[in-house]
């Protein structure tokens, strides 16, 4: 298929398939002394052989392998001097995944199955090098009596293979494959199911997932186009009715900011109901000063804690959209000072008292771009200055 670049690769084996890769020793890593692999896969039946590499054709020489008997894994590989069998302290799970990690250090060896119970063993007195040249079977092989009897591998192995890594560099890759017979791809992962967006790698994790996402996409499936700033561009958030940011009304930390207040911002809505700006608590008997998409129009409402009073689009409230003739409104003598408490949200509030009795849009979510805050003159810094932190997406630039 068109997306097989982008797809992981999960070999399944059906008991009768084989995947021939390159061989260990193919990778320009020298194997002789030390030899670490790390294999994640998933069986579905308590025998079979998992891999195999050797040193010759007819299973004469050097090999490592790695198969299941009765449940139990075995960890082998011989020297020259006849070989080195390990097995698993336990049986491992079927039909879920587990990671068997392996070790050989000369004549040394252990195996460890999901991070615990390490057993050790070492092949015979005599040789203490391991050497390699053929090709690296997995799942199979074409001929068993081929490969050497020490290694005592006679099924093919029923499941899937995850990952196969060597010395920590992954190896299971459709560029590494050379042959293969009977192998399909498992189907009952994530990674299987496209689920990274916009041209992302699904890297598996045993049963999850990560996606690796292209340039210009983030996101836990790359789902959210990301739009590089350039030089000299101003920030611009974007709010998907679910995005509240908090920050620092600084203002409010001198006298003078407890009779003016001054908000400038710039706004792109992409619906006709809103919270874009909220100054003030959070809580139900507080001051506050509101900016709100109401019906299509912008929509101030303030109240210093006489009554609030709402301007359609310190004492005078002063609003202006674009270019338009401000519209100006002022609050009862008694109340003279706004006391916010130092909280201005942008994009909504994540609890907002009904008690206001406030036109539902002020208890919706802003959906649209906010770029050019500034809070009485003072630029605020949209990303570094938040005080929470959601997920941040930007908006292009238009």
């Amino acid at each position: 298929s068109k997306g097989d670049k982008k797809e992981a690769f999960l070999p399944f084996f059906s008991g009768n398939s084989y995947l021939e890769l390159k061989g260990l020793q193919d990778y320009g890593i020298d194997l002789q002394e030390k030899v670490n692999i790390t294999v994640v896969f998933l069986a579905n039946d308590s025998n079979g052989m998992i891999f195999y590499n050797g040193q010759k054709t007819d299973g004469k020489g050097d090999f490592i392998s790695l198969s299941l008997n009765d449940g139990v894994l075995e960890f082998r590989y011989d020297l020259g001097r006849g070989p080195a069998v390990i097995r698993s302290k336990e049986k491992v799970k079927m039909n879920v995944w587990n990671t068997v990690s392996l070790v050989r250090t000369n004549r040394k060896g252990n195996i460890t199955v999901n991070n615990k119970d390490t057993v050790k063993g070492e092949a015979p007195d005599g040789h203490s090098s391991l050497n390699l040249k053929e090709t690296l079977f997995v799942g199979g092989a074409p001929d068993f009596s081929k490969l050497a009897r020490a290694a005592a591998l006679k099924d093919g192995f029923k499941g899937a293979v995850q990952k196969i890594t060597l010395m920590g560099t992954p190896i299971l890759s459709r560029a590494n494959a050379l042959r293969s017979s009977d192998v399909s791809m498992y189907s009952h992962h994530p990674c299987a199911q496209n689920v990274c967006q916009n041209g992302g790698l699904c890297l598996p994790l045993l049963e999850r997932y990560e996606c690796i996402c292209q340039h210009g996409f983030s996101g836990t499936q790359c789902q959210n186009a990301i739009y590089e700033k350039s030089a000299g561009e101003t920030e611009s958030i974007a709010f998907d009715g679910k995005t509240f940011i908090e920050y620092h009304n600084a203002v409010t930390k001198s006298e003078k900011a407890l009779l003016v207040n001054k908000f400038d911002l710039s706004i792109r809505t992409e619906a006709t109901q809103g919270l874009i700006l909220w100054s003030g608590k959070g809580t139900e008997r507080s001051d506050y000063i509101a900016l709100a998409i109401v019906d299509g129009r912008v929509q101030m409402t303030y109240d210093l804690g006489s009554k609030p009073v709402v301007l359609q689009a310190m004492r005078d409230g002063f609003l202006q959209v674009g270019n338009e003739a401000p519209i100006t409104g002022s609050s009862p003598l008694a109340a003279t000072q706004l006391d916010t408490d130092g909280a201005l949200w942008l994009g909504g509030l994540e609890e907002l008292a009904v008690a206001r009795r406030l036109p539902k849009a002020y208890s919706t979510g802003f959906v649209g771009c906010v770029k050019d805050v500034s809070v009485d003159g003072v630029e605020l810094h949209l990303v570094e200055d938040a005080l929470n932190s959601p997920r941040i997406l930007h908006c292009s630039t238009q």
